[in-house]
């Protein structure tokens, strides 16, 4: 009993209470601040729940600092309707339902509190413009310093409907004069764009105009992030001025130049290197790059020239199909002296050999770790019978940790683990895992369940016996 009484109130040792007498409830009198921390460890919809147990707790979560307006349980909802008739209407209803949601917390929340975070995510289109377009008003008013909004994550459902844009009349666009490559933009002077610390928009239009906006009238700006956008055509990131870290801007069709210039920029991702520019980035050490180009090692080097000896970790984002050309290309590769790490991401339906890309770990003489993420459709994997390549001999020094994602048991995958094994020295760890880039988070139909186990017993009757005793070799 006494052991119960303990967990119930939450402080030491005392006398039981009286049978059909009432525990007090220590936790309500705790101070606000302690309360609201931990609600934030609720989600929203729980954390406004608890409302309901005292009068003590009806208001406190109005005060809560982070908006995560999260409904990944409804979306996860969404793609188990096989039924399309069934899934549209499900799918307006939910809109309705999330818009009003969003806007019933922001009415209720307190107004006079700072903001630290708030986040939308969900299918919405400009038919709801009106509504969207006041969330980061309420959010810049209340000086928010993290702001996110991704209006179809997770490759969601298809509108017939234009995508949101951000209006012009939320930050006063002028047409006058402006400085040499950014438009004058002026603001409401109540809007706390001055607190902003991380920007994300992701999956509605927003212009290089308005972004540069954010970079200049920022000054503690450090991330933004910028995924399809169908108005991007151009963005600047100029001047040492600029807070910005860490820039991801990523499948915006029609864009043209992507302009970073004398920054300190350290964190660089973009799926448009080819329209990218770099000049004096002295800070940039980590970079994520895509490309389909017959020979994408060589434009690697040549849309890096400028940082390539400073970077310590390096994605690289392939089409397998064209792999195999990468022909004679070490003689010409400089070296990445500081490159720590290697993250190779590729398309792999066909079994066409990777080995083109071991150019890139001998050309990294401090590599400690190689990370090759693999992703494909089950139904067009195949294992082939083709006699295996091999690569120059080359001692990798300071390898330390090989994984591998997406493991099918192709002759592609074998051959870099035989190249890992026969030249990797010092290693210490080998990772195979079944599980595609893209499957690990979303749920697995049975025939995906059925091809991991598959693939899983071919790594084992494939590696066993070629792992050497010292190496940590684990199948997930």
């Amino acid at each position: 009993m006494e052991s119960r009484a303990i967990l119930a109130t939450g402080f030491g040792p005392r006398k039981c209470a009286k049978i059909g007498q009432p525990l007090k409830d220590q936790i309500s009198r705790l101070p606000d601040e302690i309360l609201v921390y931990i609600l934030s460890c609720l989600t929203l919809k729980e954390a406004a729940r608890t409302s309901v147990l005292s009068k003590r707790w009806i208001d406190l979560w109005r005060s809560m600092a982070c908006l995560d307006f999260d409904a990944s349980k409804v979306v996860k909802k969404m793609f188990s309707i096989r039924s399309w008739g069934r899934y549209a209407g499900f799918v307006r209803k939910e809109r309705r339902k999330y818009v009003e949601w969003v806007d019933k917390v922001l009415l209720q929340s307190d107004k006079s509190l700072a903001l630290d975070y708030l986040r939308v995510a969900f299918y919405l289109d400009n038919f709801y413009g009106d509504k969207i377009h006041k969330w980061p008003q309420h959010a810049f008013a209340r000086k928010v310093q993290r702001l996110e909004l991704n209006l179809f994550p997770d490759d969601g459902p298809p509108s017939s409907r234009e995508s949101y844009t951000f209006h012009y009349e939320l930050f006063r666009l002028s047409s006058g004069k402006s400085q040499p490559g950014y438009s004058e933009i002026r603001h409401h002077s109540q809007i706390g764009f001055k607190s902003l610390r991380a920007l994300s928009l992701k999956s509605l239009n927003v212009t290089g105009e308005v972004l540069e906006f954010f970079l200049i009238n920022c000054p503690f700006l450090e991330r933004l992030v910028v995924e399809a956008s169908s108005v991007l055509i151009n963005l600047r990131v100029c001047g040492p001025s600029i807070a910005l870290k860490y820039l991801e801007v990523c499948y915006c069709l029609r864009l043209q130049s992507i302009i970073v210039n004398d920054t300190n920029l350290v964190s660089l991702k973009t799926a448009a290197a080819h329209h990218l520019v770099l000049q004096n980035v002295p800070m940039l050490v980590n970079v994520w790059v895509s490309g389909d180009s017959l020979n994408l090692v060589r434009d690697v080097i040549s849309w890096l020239s400028c940082c390539l000896s400073k970077l310590e970790v390096l994605t690289l984002r392939a089409n397998t199909l064209h792999i195999s050309q990468e022909k004679g290309i070490v003689r010409e590769l400089p070296q990445l002296t500081n490159l720590k790490e290697f993250v190779l991401i590729a398309f792999a339906s066909k079994d066409d050999s990777l080995i083109g890309f071991t150019s890139l770990i001998r050309a990294s003489p401090n590599l400690e770790k190689f990370v090759l993420k693999l992703e494909s459709w089950w139904d067009d994997m195949v294992r082939g019978d083709r006699k295996l390549k091999k690569a120059a001999s080359f001692p990798l020094q300071h390898l330390k940790v090989v994984e591998l994602l997406g493991y099918y048991g192709r002759r592609s995958e074998l051959e870099l683990v035989e190249y890992f094994l026969e030249n990797a020295i010092v290693l210490e760890k080998l990772i195979i895992d079944p599980r595609g880039p893209r499957n690990l988070k979303s749920p697995k139909t049975r025939k995906e369940k059925k091809q991991e186990k598959l693939a899983r017993n071919c790594a084992k009757q494939q590696l066993r016996g070629l792992i050497p005793s010292h190496v940590e070799f684990s199948i997930l």
